[in-house]
């Protein structure tokens, strides 16, 4: 929804699964260890976003959510917008406002949508049963192995058969969506009332989300000074989710290394392989994943209710109103997860079945004071109130191992109740804020803001932080002195400066804590788990930005260009301290981010009449840089660093230099400028960052007499990907017993005076050419046709004498066409940049309906 439609909003798509979580970073990411996703606020009340999930791989509770119902969505990015919210809007606010009824004759809308996904053409090719028997020939030969052992291990027969595997685990996924709602009322009262079903199949077998919701948005004016209304959403969800990447199960890591010469289903019996046969002992992963990922489910349900009741006063006429607004954000989370006792992966314990039962709780109060007044040109607003957010969050869970049969799979069957926890945990949000605005002549603008803000999840001596904000603009195209220049219809310049919070972090950072799940000789016994810091506070986030927004040809033509710093201050990390202590680190405020770059948007209108054509166009440029860490001491990982000077997870890895000339063994570069092909000697090196240089979309919506079309581009220019599933699928060797990606035996080495990018293929790998290293690392750029929709809308000559007021058929495409140097199957990645099986995006095709009566 919000991918290339905003500048500074960077948005990807973690997995193509169904109901997964979107990745959304406003401005750069400006935390390192805590929370860096933006604050979703929902008709004025703040709610839960993200996973809330304990043992399903990606889910996302603002799935529940109907898009249909939404009316409007603003991203507030600078100080001066995020002001009202800045406890918790370091990293930017997203408002959605959800639709709502007007005055006169009740409107019905009804949509019908059906549409089939498959996956892309993009880089899923693997090695044919012919030439991965030749491959695994050569690996064998080149590790000194014997003719007999090559026939023995891979006989030339083995490539008669060519199974293919990705077939079997990729489908054609199908998409049913079906919503009713209605809008209306008097002066008096008016509503809104939806209800909605979508289903939809993922790409993958086993993987689909189904969504049933309904909502009433109603406002009544019980007199002219009073004012009341509810919000509600009602939602229940299902997910199965495909088994995770990283499991033999998987239908994805099955698809691409199952080996093609062997097949699904035992030719002596006729029925599926199990997987642990001696007949299926050619497989690498001894897991036959057509017949065990649908036995070993993993669902994941949630039901939510989302809602507030609101009310406004009059106090003075037209000048002082108070406002209250009390919300509910609940989510009652079920999660089941099973494993068949006939599946390899449930033969040991004869079967295992886990149950989550998870109950979150958010109640969030406003009272708010509202003051407009006019004096001449002189105008004036102000706001001031109280907020309090509370959230509570239970969870238990029960393990069961050994079951009698497969259809068997509650708890209460299973032989040996294997194990139970549980936990609670709890925070609150308490906050005082005040906003002034002021504007003359509506040519100069002024607004400030202060608020204070507590939150239990910080020290005792911090818990309470001031955030503020100050920003202005001047309209200069309402001076008189721009009266010569009538192509100019709205100039403004707009600067803001101002200081948000970042509490994203554990409930109980601050606080030392002991453990009390240990036993001691079957007694209960405690242990201290955690160390104290009743100094941890808020990280801080200062932000300043400079703006020009244009409006020529009577605004025909909209240009805005903006530029902004976003500093990060006193981040919540983990501190290394002595061990001596007997702990090795401590929660403290240490370190500083720094975001900083330009956006740019261009809107035009084209043509106007009966043919109407518009562009969108926006650009974004960040540059991330760490200013400050615990004594400047890097954060180093397997794959990436955070150091002072670099961005945040910079990949850092030793530079593969591809494959010795002379001996075809991999080598690496060294400090000095040489090469080694000893993968312990070689050096690491920082070598480019996940993170885009620049960002963006562009959109165009075409109209003539009824026929629509639109289409929007998105692009990302500079990220780098780490293509951790290549380190699996493109191995020399390592992994004998799976598939290779077709492009494993190109530009290989074969013979001494061989200029090869890879080195030579052996039996159990060479030299640790698989490991972690820049050959793996790949420029992540793309182009994609991310959306195109044709739609005919009925003339209204032919729906006069109808009970119809509109209807609109249409076809629509997502995810057409992609350009990227990528070799992976999917540029769209995860903030980190790294690549291991993930659940690719799919091409989608969809057909709908939508009347008005």
């Amino acid at each position: 929804m919000l991918q290339g439609k905003a500048a500074g909003v960077f948005s990807t798509i973690g997995s193509g699964q169904p109901g997964a979580a979107a990745n959304i970073r406003v401005r750069g990411v400006g935390s390192i260890t805590a929370g860096s996703q933006p604050l979703y606020v929902i008709d004025g009340v703040i709610v839960n976003s993200g996973d809330l999930s304990r043992g399903t791989p990606t889910t996302d509770v603002l799935a529940n959510i109907n898009p249909s119902d939404i009316e409007s969505v603003n991203i507030l990015k600078d100080a001066a917008a995020t002001a009202l919210y800045g406890a918790r809007a370091a990293n930017g606010v997203i408002v959605i406002t959800t639709k709502r009824g007007t005055s006169g004759k009740t409107k019905f809308t009804l949509g019908a949508q059906y549409g089939v996904t498959k996956r892309t053409n993009q880089n899923f090719d693997v090695l044919s049963s012919p030439q991965l028997v030749a491959y695994d020939r050569q690996l064998l030969a080149n590790a000194g192995y014997s003719e007999a052992v090559l026939d023995a291990q891979r006989p030339l027969s083995l490539a008669d058969t060519d199974f293919n595997w990705l077939d079997a685990g990729f489908r054609t996924g199908k998409t049913n969506n079906y919503e009713l709602s209605a809008a209306g009322g008097n002066e008096k009262t008016r509503f809104f009332l939806s209800g909605g079903y979508f289903d939809q199949e993922g790409i993958l077998i086993n993987s689909d989300f189904k969504r049933y919701s309904g909502r009433i948005n109603v406002d009544h004016f019980a007199t002219d000074r009073l004012s009341f209304g509810v919000n509600l959403n009602l939602s229940y969800t299902d997910q199965l989710s495909a088994s995770p990447g990283n499991q033999f199960n998987s239908p994805l890591l099955g698809g691409l290394s199952m080996v093609p010469f062997l097949t699904p289903v035992n030719p002596d019996t006729d029925e599926l392989w199990v997987g642990s046969e001696p007949g299926f002992s050619r497989s690498f992963t001894r897991n036959n994943f057509v017949r065990n990922t649908p036995l070993n489910p993993r669902d994941y349900n949630n039901l939510r209710t989302l809602g507030n009741v609101n009310a406004r006063y009059e106090i003075l006429k037209d000048m002082l109103a108070f406002r209250a607004k009390f919300g509910l954000d609940y989510n009652n989370i079920g999660e089941f997860s099973y494993t068949d006792p006939t599946t390899p992966d449930g033969l040991a314990s004869k079967g295992r079945a886990l149950y989550i039962s998870t109950d979150d709780y958010t109640l969030t109060s406003q009272l708010l004071l509202d003051f407009n007044r006019s004096f001449g040109d002189h105008n004036v607003s102000a706001i001031g109130g109280y907020e309090y957010q509370n959230n509570r969050y239970e969870t238990i869970n029960a393990t069961g191992t050994g079951f009698a049969d497969g259809y068997l799979k509650t708890l209460q069957s299973a032989a040996v109740p294997e194990s139970i926890s549980g936990f609670n945990t709890e925070y609150s949000f308490v906050s005082y804020l005040s906003q002034v605005s002021y504007d003359f002549d509506r040519k100069y603008y002024l607004t400030g803001s202060i608020r204070r803000d507590g939150s239990s999840r910080f020290g005792a001596n911090n818990r309470w932080a001031n955030f503020w904000s100050v920003g202005g603009s001047w309209v200069f195209s309402n001076e008189a002195f721009m009266d010569a220049a009538p192509w100019l219809s709205l100039g403004k310049i707009r600067g803001s400066y101002g200081t948000a919070g970042n509490a994203s972090i554990g409930n109980f950072e601050a606080l030392g804590l002991y453990s009390f799940a240990g036993a001691y000789n079957g007694t209960p016994g405690s242990t201290p788990s955690q160390l104290a810091n009743p100094d941890l506070t808020w990280e801080e986030n200062v932000s300043y930005n400079v703006g020009v927004d244009l409006g020529l040809i009577k605004n025909r033509v909209n240009f805005t260009a903006e530029w902004y710093n976003r500093d990060s201050e006193q981040l919540l990390l983990n501190a290394p301290i002595s061990s001596t202590s007997g702990f090795t680190s401590i929660s403290r405020n240490v370190g500083a981010v720094r975001n900083r770059g330009w956006e740019f948007v261009l809107n035009t209108v084209n043509f106007q009449g009966d043919f109407t054509w518009t562009t969108d166009f926006n650009i974004s440029f960040n540059k991330n840089e760490v200013l400050a860490l615990n004594n400047d001491q890097a954060i180093t990982g397997t794959l990436q660093r955070t150091a002072v000077g670099s961005p945040i997870n910079t990949f850092y890895l030793r530079d593969y230099a591809g494959a010795d000339p002379e001996t075809g063994a991999p080598r690496w570069r060294t400090e000095e400028g040489g090469f080694t092909s000893t993968y312990a000697q070689a050096p690491r090196f920082e070598m480019g960052s996940p993170n885009p240089d620049y960002f963006g979309g562009l959109t165009n919506n075409l109209s003539y007499k009824g026929v629509g079309l639109s289409f929007f581009f998105y692009f990302s220019q500079g990220g780098k990907i780490y293509d951790d599933t290549g380190r699996i699928l493109d191995a020399d060797g390592t992994y004998y017993g799976l598939n290779q990606y077709a492009r494993t035996i190109e530009d290989r080495w074969e013979q001494p005076g061989d200029i090869a990018w890879r080195p030579q293929a052996r039996y159990g790998g060479n030299r640790n050419a698989s490991s972690a290293s820049s050959r793996y690392l790949q420029d992540g750029s793309y182009v994609r046709l991310r959306n195109v929709t044709l739609s005919y809308t009925l003339p209204q000559s032919l729906l006069s004498n109808s009970a119809f007021s509109n209807v609109r058929i249409y076809a629509q495409g997502q995810n057409l066409w992609t350009k990227t140097n990528y070799e992976g199957f999917d540029p769209e990645m995860a903030v980190n940049g790294v690549e291991f099986f993930r659940y690719p995006v799919g091409r989608v095709a969809t057909f709908g309906l939508e009347i008005g009566f």
